[in-house]
């Protein structure tokens, strides 16, 4: 199967952030860092042991809106924090430069907030080559992409049918997301180069050959 040759075919490819686009690291902490704001006093169970901000989140919620903005607020800087020293997934650049070239439209879908996924993809020479981006525009957990309604609606700012996109992700809830949508999708598995070869001697890595494990859609 020649991957770079059926995703160029494609006339909508939606790609999930985390993974296919940028290597994030430490994003399981950003939970801990935001109990401190909301730590004064007993914390719930859940609360307590979470490794999920939004749970967090929910909780500021409960105290108060100026608790939740502000919690909201440092969120987003942590996650521009962690976007801003990520590394862009192996052979990225070049793969999304064949599928604009083969006039394929490209969205970058994630949970973070649209802003920092734009600022990444300034900063590493992407920006040109994604035509839009699916990201976070509020604290509200019901509406985060790669939810199903969010899929939808980026491949219905297009006016592409569901028939003629591919979604690629890593996380198994994303790729869970895009096949309830209608999407059939590409596992992406991150290479892992052997740690003793410097990077620098390292061959070029081809993108498209991690996409494994192609599923069509349901729903």
């Amino acid at each position: 199967m020649d991957t770079a040759k059926l995703l160029a075919e494609c006339d909508h490819v939606l790609v999930a952030f985390d993974g296919p686009v940028a290597g994030l690291s430490a994003m399981d902490s950003l939970a801990a860092r935001l109990r401190i704001l909301v730590g004064e006093g007993p914390l719930p169970r859940k609360v307590k042991r979470t490794d999920d901000p939004f749970v967090v989140l929910a909780y500021a919620a409960t105290i108060g809106p100026s608790t939740e903005r502000a919690v909201y607020a440092q969120l987003c800087r942590l996650e521009a924090e962690t976007a801003g020293v990520a590394r862009p997934a192996p052979g990225v650049l070049d793969a999304f430069a064949h599928l604009a070239a083969a006039g394929t439209h490209i969205t970058v879908v994630s949970s973070l907030a649209a802003e920092t996924v734009r600022a990444f993809l300034v900063m590493h020479g992407l920006s040109e080559q994604v035509r839009r981006i699916a990201g976070r525009g509020g604290p509200d957990r019901a509406h985060l992409p790669p939810a199903p309604d969010q899929i939808a609606a980026a491949m219905h700012a297009d006016a592409v049918p569901a028939e003629s996109c591919m979604f690629v992700g890593t996380a198994p809830a994303d790729l869970d997301a895009a096949r309830a949508a209608g999407v059939s999708t590409f596992r992406y598995a991150r290479p892992s180069p052997p740690a003793a070869e410097p990077l620098a001697a390292q061959p070029p890595v081809s993108w498209f050959e991690a996409l494994t494990e192609i599923s069509t859609a349901r729903g």
